[in-house]
């Protein structure tokens, strides 16, 4: 099996799989960019070789090479040379505050409540199937992703990230990961908002702890049921946070 990237969960496979649609440097980047705005990929990160990523892909050797070439002109990656040489993820690029604060300028309450709908079906989705499909093996490494309530902003995006994706990871379905990736990276920066707030982080924690609950017992309603009121909780915070800071969106042009 290709190796993925280094510290990388089996749910970050659904990054690497093969690539069937037009505009293939695009899409290789566009893969990789999402994985950076989710956190699947972290600052310092080494992605695979040229020859594993065109493999991993399904894309020619030309096609990787102009996709991390790409990625290197836009800030996303940086290539060092010599025999512990490669491409990795830059180390200036992470989620901020501050840039979350920007996108939730950007959208309308409506914008946000859609997302957060669409989301709430692709993760509901992957709990389902994954209550159905799951087995002992599964469980260890899914609870490994519900951190400590103290971790920090950064570490519990990425927790919460990593947690649904394994989700789907038990669904055996990459589809739905790539969708979820899609979604995740979509929302971009917006959800390390919440993560800030304790309150948000002890109500998540313990819907957590109930998805693996119903995923291990093999219950699909209380595992979707419990997966939605983790998206809910979210899109209602970032909904208050936008009311009380009387943000207003800024108009399209």
């Amino acid at each position: 099996m290709l190796p993925t990237p280094q510290g990388a969960s089996r749910s970050l496979a659904a990054v690497f799989t093969p690539i069937k649609s037009r505009g293939l440097v695009d899409e290789v980047c566009g893969r990789i960019e999402q994985a950076v705005e989710t956190g699947l990929l972290t600052g310092g990160q080494r992605l695979p070789n040229e020859t594993e990523l065109a493999a991993a892909l399904g894309v020619s050797a030309v096609t990787a090479r102009e996709a991390l070439s790409q990625l290197r002109t836009s800030g996303i990656i940086r290539t060092v040379r010599g025999r512990s040489g490669g491409s990795f993820i830059a180390d200036d690029v992470f989620p901020s505050p501050e840039r979350a604060l920007d996108q939730l300028r950007e959208l309308t309450r409506l914008q946000i409540s859609d997302l957060g709908l669409h989301y709430q079906a692709i993760a509901a989705a992957c709990a389902g199937v994954a209550a159905r499909r799951s087995d002992a093996t599964d469980m260890a490494t899914l609870r490994s992703f519900i951190p400590p309530e103290e971790a920090d902003p950064l570490r519990w995006r990425l927790a919460l990230s990593e947690f649904l994706l394994e989700v789907a990871a038990i669904a055996r379905s990459a589809r739905l990961a790539r969708e979820l990736i899609r979604l995740q990276a979509e929302l971009g920066a917006l959800t390390l908002l919440p993560c800030a707030d304790s309150g948000y982080r002890t109500g998540s924690a313990g819907l957590l702890a109930e998805v693996a609950a119903a995923v291990e017992s093999h219950q699909p309603a209380a595992a979707e049921a419990s997966v939605k009121a983790l998206i809910v909780a979210t899109t209602d915070w970032l909904l208050n946070e936008q009311s009380r800071r009387s943000i207003p969106p800024v108009p399209s042009s």
